[in-house]
């Protein structure tokens, strides 16, 4: 499956600064507990936030979907 811009604004959306999207059988999935998941950790809540003042825009968050699911891929995933 792949990750959505759905799936990016839903990591940044998130109250929790622990949340974090992982991949649970191929399946994108927003959690805050990554190890209990038992799957493949893609990006952190802060990884995404990390150098930003402000939200994403709309093009933002489609580049950031795009980087994310070019990374998986590469990895296998």
């Amino acid at each position: 499956m792949t990750i959505t811009v759905d799936h990016v604004r839903e990591l940044l959306g998130s109250d929790s600064p622990d949340a974090t999207l992982v991949l649970v059988g191929g399946r994108p999935k927003i959690t805050t507990t990554p190890a209990a998941e038992n799957g493949l950790v893609v990006a952190s809540r802060a990884d995404l936030w990390k150098d930003r003042d402000t939200p994403p825009g709309d093009e933002d968050l489609r580049r950031l979907a795009e980087i994310l699911n070019t990374t998986v891929s590469e990895l296998g995933g």
